[in-house]
């Protein structure tokens, strides 16, 4: 997975606004129309866009927390601020779609008549919005949860837009409100797919996992490989962010290799980067007792 640099993720920053201030429209613009028309889909998909609202003002903030450098306090720098965003974008996306649940529960029970028209210019409205916003995104989605998070859930509100198009298009003929419920459940659908898939990726990073990819018994065997390893264990793998990933782990050395030992470092480093993609290793060499009795003999008294 590529790394964002500082330039990059500036320019990532200035979509992220951009994007904010799109949504930031269509989500009043939609949520007044909801109440206007009654239209449980144009409620649910201007929650929705409040979601993305909170969202990218927290992403704004984290991406400018991320491009801090290392203090003190913070030895590994601001990095998982990234996650934190993304995880709370998959938090607000799941209790968001409850309350359209509700919502469209409730039309069920107390039918309402449905501006088919309005759905139907919201819809459009929704669909461009979406669209450009999505294409704002899709480049920085493959190094950052909170871009791909953001990106994911644009790419699902295009698909709530289209579902709000067919339902004022149906409703246009017929005055029941049950188009208008089904555009509602199923936008609620990808809000529930987008919020738990980007929550568990969060989660994960935050419980400190491996890597999905990474194989234990492969980066086993090729350390084995290096001459003058006898065994290795202690191999623990984690994510900083979703481009950082670090690594530690014991090795043991022959005893007639000891003297090589900064050559031997050098070779599981290797490995770790070009074949594991490991962003930071840290090697322990660790020493038999044959060794130690070797290198290490006591002083008679």
């Amino acid at each position: 997975m590529p790394a964002c640099h500082s330039s990059r993720r500036q320019s990532l920053e200035a979509r992220f606004i951009w994007s904010f201030f799109l949504n930031g429209a269509l989500a009043v613009a939609e949520l007044v129309m909801s109440i206007v028309t009654g239209s449980t889909a144009i409620l649910a998909d201007g929650l929705m866009n409040v979601d993305d609202l909170a969202a990218l003002a927290f992403s704004i903030y984290s991406e400018r927390k991320t491009r801090q450098e290392p203090d003190e306090h913070r030895t590994f720098g601001y990095g998982r601020m990234d996650a934190l965003a993304g995880f709370t974008k998959g938090c607000l996306l799941i209790l968001s779609s409850l309350v359209v649940l509700l919502q469209a529960g409730r039309l069920l029970l107390m039918p309402e008549t449905v501006a088919g028209m309005t759905v139907l210019v919201m819809g459009c409205f929704s669909l461009a919005v979406n669209f450009t916003s999505s294409m704002l995104l899709k480049t920085d989605a493959c190094c950052s949860l909170n871009a791909r998070g953001t990106y994911a859930c644009m790419t699902y509100d295009m698909i709530g837009s289209a579902a709000l198009i067919v339902s004022g298009l149906l409703s246009q003929y017929f005055s029941v409100v049950y188009f208008d419920v089904s555009a509602a459940l199923l936008i609620a659908f990808f809000m529930v797919k987008s919020g738990w898939g980007i929550f568990k990726e969060g989660a994960r990073m935050f419980l400190q996992s491996a890597p999905p990819d990474f194989g234990y018994d492969s980066f086993d065997q090729a350390v084995r490989t290096v001459r003058g390893v006898t065994s290795i264990g202690d191999i623990h793998v984690w994510n900083l962010t979703p481009t950082e990933t670090h690594l530690s782990c014991k090795v043991q050395i022959k005893v007639g290799d000891v003297c090589d030992c900064d050559r031997i470092m050098r070779e599981i480093e290797r490995i770790c980067r070009d074949d594991f993609h490991i962003n930071h290793s840290t090697i322990q060499p660790v020493y038999g007792e044959a060794t130690m009795q070797r290198f290490c003999k006591t002083r008679s008294a």
